[in-house]
């Protein structure tokens, strides 16, 4: 018995997995001959993470790791298994306990020779572009030793005091002056990749069905929602979906990117995502979400009831 099958027989009252994830386990065994690098840029400017953490050892001296990692629920744990073969470096692990999975590359070689190079061909977009920038100026110390000289060590700080959340608490308290170098500004590209659209979609997108109380009667949502700093590109996606709305919400830091239509929904997204598939698990939901738009476009009434809806999903 795999991995894989074997902890869901282990886990499965816990995590509670329904037959259709059952079927997504074993029948995505050969997705990573298919994913384009793209799609993987897109998900990880959703997912991924440039980790810089700096310990300080029992003989004082200072101790600099850095990784690039996944970070998932357990349900995801396969799309960890492609995109580790499709890099062919790094370790998949799991927190049982804690419901988590993660993707971790930590060789100095592998990050230098594999990972810098993808992300320098193909682009983060997000934020998370100046964090990869920084991070590879870390790594680049690190491969030729600089960060076990003193001058080295200090330019690391202030790369790592803009990285991600900065500097922590525990090398604020003791180094109290650092100050990071400017964070770096991302330039959007003209137009979106669709493979990075739909990694993306991976990563912090969602298909929606609800029932409205009023007339009950089914309506259709798809969405991506990220910072409000991420404005200006999830406008971007109104432009390449060619339909949409953008929602900055007033109370929180987040905006969304949404479809409601379901003239759009039926004839501009879900014709992206059956060519530019999804791949991790949330294509259950999209496979879902497409057969009750089907029914409903079907349903000449526009009156398709929850029982059927139950029946998909």
């Amino acid at each position: 018995m795999s991995y894989v099958k074997s902890f869901i027989v282990k886990y499965k009252d816990k995590i509670a997995f329904s037959e259709k994830r059952k079927r997504f386990f074993s029948s995505n065994t050969k997705i990573f001959n298919k994913i384009e690098p793209n799609w993987i840029t897109g998900f990880c400017d959703a997912e991924g993470c440039f980790s810089v953490i700096i310990t300080r050892r029992s003989n004082l001296n200072w101790r600099t790791i850095v990784s690039f990692e996944i970070n998932l629920h357990i349900k995801d744990i396969e799309i960890l298994y492609i995109i580790k073969e499709f890099f062919d470096v790094g370790l998949v692990t799991t927190r049982p306990q804690k419901f988590k999975c993660v993707y971790r590359v930590t060789k100095i070689e592998d990050l230098i020779y594999v990972i810098i190079p993808h992300f320098s061909v193909y682009s983060l977009i997000t934020p998370k572009y100046s964090d990869f920038v920084l991070w590879s100026k870390v790594v680049k110390l690190m491969h030729t030793k600089q960060h076990l000289k003193s001058a080295g060590f200090k330019t690391i700080l202030t790369y790592y005091a803009s990285i991600n959340r900065g500097l922590s608490t525990s090398v604020l308290n003791i180094l109290p002056n650092i100050v990071g170098v400017n964070k770096i500004n991302v330039k959007l590209p003209e137009n979106l990749n669709p493979n990075w659209v739909s990694g993306f979609t991976a990563g912090d997108g969602g298909f929606f069905i609800g029932i409205r109380q009023d007339t009950n009667q089914v309506y259709f949502r798809f969405h991506i929602t990220q910072h409000s700093r991420d404005s200006l590109l999830i406008t971007k996606l109104i432009i390449f979906f060619g339909c949409g709305n953008v929602n900055i919400r007033s109370n929180t830091d987040r905006c969304d990117f949404y479809v409601q239509d379901f003239t759009k929904i039926y004839d501009i997204i879900i014709p992206h995502f059956n060519r530019y598939s999804i791949y991790n698990i949330k294509s259950l939901d999209f496979s879902d979400f497409k057969k009750a738009a089907e029914l409903f476009k079907l349903d000449s009434r526009k009156m398709l009831k929850l029982s059927k809806i139950l029946k998909i999903i």
